[in-house]
């Protein structure tokens, strides 16, 4: 009897069968990352090399991309450096400074995701204890009104006035959605990482969760966005237990960051970390989604060891793979860029964890610097991520694919035009060959794939390598040692 050969002519019986699971039940939001506005205002103002025109690097790549949402760190100082007055429920406009430098490299950010046609999140990240603003005029501001001047060992508080927080924060939604009419900003949350220091209790968290949620209400804007709350870090889940228990009417979705999880973390430690997270939101009627995530090889806040490695692109995927099959209905990578968040800061502030690198110079004196080739040189996790942006799409239909294995996964993403894509993360030493049971229609699939040997030249997408057809309701893919697969139906 002839045995049909599929993939580098291997034997069918070759092949492991695999199956998709049952749907989540939760249609994808977004596959985004984090892009706070410093280029214009911080970078460009430091004199070591970046200018304006570099702006169009990002703008781009962000296109090349697909990249399909922003979360976009606002400071309150920037349009409000002063209290407007001291009554919290009436507005002075004319004490607010929209036109600042730090705005209008906001507003740069804004027009991208505008113009693209993505959604953004605006994290109005505290009340600074440090505040330095470019405009002379207000040179003399040096903390947030709102900060707390009690708490010690922070640069960022949670605020002393809920209402006067409020007031802030309504008045700076206001002026993005009504009068410069961004229709792309879609979200709101209100402070990074409250539950870090703690900036805030959660039950002073709660209080102001709900001043803020009166306020929009009374504004006339709590229907124009969506509140996007807890906000966590990775090991402290009473924080987002509490929020769902408390704030289920105030709450649109809950997410939680993370950076516990590295080469060594198998799938299901993963998996469970954002099941139990889906649970918990789901108690309280809602969704949740990862606000942030990166590897586990922090050095600080701003670095983690293998940033450039090719490896963590693979890592990454995983990951993703792993919160999307356990139910999250988006992710948010942290960070798109590398960059400074202070035109002062030193070398060791300045954001390394980004798809991509700032200037070269900027890296001069450090070890990494004789190897890299060009100003904004992309790291390989460029190469993966963007896979991800482009192929899985807002409001597909996820499907864990069923196969049990410590350290590579898969995922069956059914679009709103019914057509599949297979995505899947090896980590292992050895190529997985498997049989995918269950994906209805026929056509052939495109293959693209990530691996270290063929990494595509400068800032170039990953292009496909060839077609598979379904033979008998399966499709045969090879998914090699340490690479990541995609298969796009046709």
């Amino acid at each position: 009897m002839a045995v049909s050969c599929t993939v580098n002519g291997r034997k069918q019986s070759e092949y492991r069968d695999v199956f998709l699971g049952d749907p989540t039940g939760v249609t994808l939001e977004a596959i985004g990352a984090e892009l706070d506005p410093h280029f214009f205002s911080q970078n460009v103002t430091r004199d070591d090399g970046a200018k304006e025109e570099d702006w169009q690097y990002v703008v781009e790549r962000v296109k090349k991309m697909e990249l399909q949402k922003f979360r976009v760190m606002v400071l309150p100082q920037w349009y409000e450096p002063e209290n407007d007055n001291d009554d919290p429920f009436t507005t002075d406009k004319s004490r607010f400074t929209f036109d600042s430098p730090e705005m209008h490299a906001l507003y740069k950010v804004l027009d991208l995701a505008q113009e693209q046609q993505m959604e953004v999140c605006i994290v109005v990240w505290g009340c600074p204890l440090y505040v330095s603003l470019l405009d002379p005029a207000y040179s003399h501001v040096k903390t947030s009104f709102m900060a707390d001047q009690d708490k010690e060992g922070v640069w960022i508080t949670g605020p002393t006035d809920y209402d006067e927080w409020a007031e802030n924060f309504s008045t700076l939604i206001k002026h993005l959605i009504e009068e410069r009419r961004y229709s792309c900003v879609k979200e709101i949350t209100p402070m990074n990482e409250p539950d870090g220091g703690p900036l805030l209790t959660s039950a002073e968290y709660m209080k102001m969760a709900k001043t803020l949620d009166a306020r929009f209400k009374t504004d006339g804007i709590r229907e124009k966005v969506r509140f996007n709350l807890s906000d966590n870090t990775d090991t402290r889940t009473f924080y987002l237990e509490d929020c769902a228990e408390n704030l289920s009417e105030v709450a649109d979705i809950f997410n939680s960051h993370t950076y516990i999880f590295g080469y060594d973390t198998p799938n299901s430690v993963i998996y469970n970390w954002e099941k139990n997270n889906v649970t918990i939101a789901a108690r309280a009627g809602k969704k949740h989604l990862v606000g942030e995530f990166g590897s586990n090889q922090c050095v600080g806040a701003t670095r983690q060891r293998d940033i450039d490695l090719y490896a963590r692109g693979v890592l990454m995927t995983r990951l993703v793979l792993n919160f999307l099959n356990a139910g999250a209905s988006g992710v948010s990578y942290w960070s798109l860029i590398d960059q400074y968040y202070g035109k002062d800061a030193d070398y060791q502030q300045m954001q390394q964890l980004g798809l991509w690198k700032y200037v070269k110079e900027a890296y001069r004196g450090d070890s990494i610097y004789a190897a890299i080739k060009k100003d904004y040189e992309v790291r390989p996790q460029y190469y993966a991520y963007s896979l991800l942006t482009r192929f899985l799409k807002p409001g597909s239909e996820i499907y864990p694919i069923e196969f049990e294995d410590d350290f590579a996964v898969g995922s069956a993403f059914k679009d709103e035009e019914g057509r599949w894509t297979c995505l899947f993360a090896n980590s292992a030493d050895e190529t997985k060959l498997l049989a995918i049971n269950g994906l209805l229609g026929t056509g052939y699939f495109d293959i693209y794939r990530y691996e270290e040997d063929a990494l595509p030249q400068d800032d170039n997408l990953i292009d496909t390598t060839g077609r598979v057809s379904m033979k008998a309701g399966k499709l045969y893919v090879e998914v090699k040692a340490n690479s990541v697969l995609l298969c796009r139906q046709q």
